[in-house]
């Protein structure tokens, strides 16, 4: 099957990059609107995407086979759960969607006092959300049970992310910081600023050692989270880089930019290695499988593109 794949792989695309040992596939089946979300389920078998239009697409990892359309709105993020039995996702709308994966297509609808930037589902499971003008990041069990919001930021928040360990959530956003915080406590943990922009999107590497923070002027921020001390800076395009991923060998650094191409850098070295092109609207999210195979990326142009990852 995989051999398959590969072939399929390397026929529909070889001219989509420059760069012929990032080969790729595109499917724009099912996307009405510019797609801001794109998630591995935990089990590497499906790819969820979601766009701005309402329309959230779940299909099989390699855009082959199978694909379910569920409906909302106006959607901003999208996130599984640990298990990969539930489907989250945040909305323009001011809602927090909640499926049971291919239980329902009816969704619990859970109220947020602003636009829903961001997503994420910690250990619990705690689905968090922000994003909304009241600059607060709120917090819910799966039985929709409220719990207290972590309060902090002095603007909206575009992004919230667990730490490997699930000990922490980092959070950044439009008052340029990240915050760090103990996600059992809700306590303020760290601080972090000097962020020349907006902060878009954050990730961890596999080990939880460091931090990087994607910014609104295209650069990327390393902190080393042992003593949350900035690293270095990375360079990206001229305008923004609106989301970031690393692979679970942490091999691979990816970030969507809004230039229309996917940035590569190697890790550890933290070398740019190539720049992936296909898409042709600016690229707002990219995802890694679990396996590390595959770099999924989401666009404007109402694309989700699969990339097979080098092994070298």
């Amino acid at each position: 099957m995989r051999g398959l794949c590969l072939l399929v792989l390397a026929a529909v695309v070889a001219s989509a990059s420059a760069d012929a040992r990032w080969l790729s596939r595109e499917d724009q089946t099912g996307h009405r609107g510019q797609v801001e979300g794109v998630a591995y389920s935990p089990d590497g078998r499906w790819l969820a995407s979601a766009d701005n239009s309402g329309y959230l697409v779940v299909r099989q990892a390699t855009l082959g086979g199978s694909r379910y359309v569920l409906r909302g709105r106006n959607f901003s993020e999208v996130a599984w759960t640990p298990k990969g039995d539930v489907l989250v996702a945040g909305g323009f709308d001011s809602l927090v969607y909640v499926w049971r994966w291919r239980g329902t297509v009816t969704p619990l609808r859970w109220p947020y006092p602003g636009e829903v930037e961001a997503v994420a589902v910690a250990a619990g499971p705690v689905v968090i959300a922000a994003g909304g003008g009241d600059h607060l990041i709120r917090r819910w069990k799966l039985d929709g049970t409220v719990l207290p919001p972590l309060k902090g930021h002095t603007d909206d928040v575009y992004v919230v992310r667990l730490s490997p360990d699930g000990q922490r959530i980092a959070s950044g956003g439009r008052d340029r910081t990240v915050r760090i915080w103990d996600a059992k406590s809700g306590r303020l943990v760290k601080l972090l600023s000097g962020h020349d922009d907006s902060v878009y999107d954050l990730a961890f590497d596999p080990a939880g050692t460091r931090l990087f923070a994607a910014c609104r002027d295209g650069s990327i921020v390393v902190w080393h989270t042992n003593d949350w001390s900035r690293a270095t800076t990375l360079h990206g395009p001229k305008n923004s880089i609106h989301g970031v991923a690393v692979d679970p060998a942490g091999r691979w650094l990816a970030g969507a930019g809004f230039d229309t191409t996917v940035w590569v850098w190697r890790l550890p070295a933290l070398t740019l290695d190539t720049l992936l092109r296909g898409h042709r609207r600016k690229v707002s999210g990219v995802a890694f499988s679990p396996d590390g195979k595959w770099l999924a990326s989401a666009a404007s142009d109402t694309a989700v593109r699969v990339w097979q990852v080098p092994r070298n």
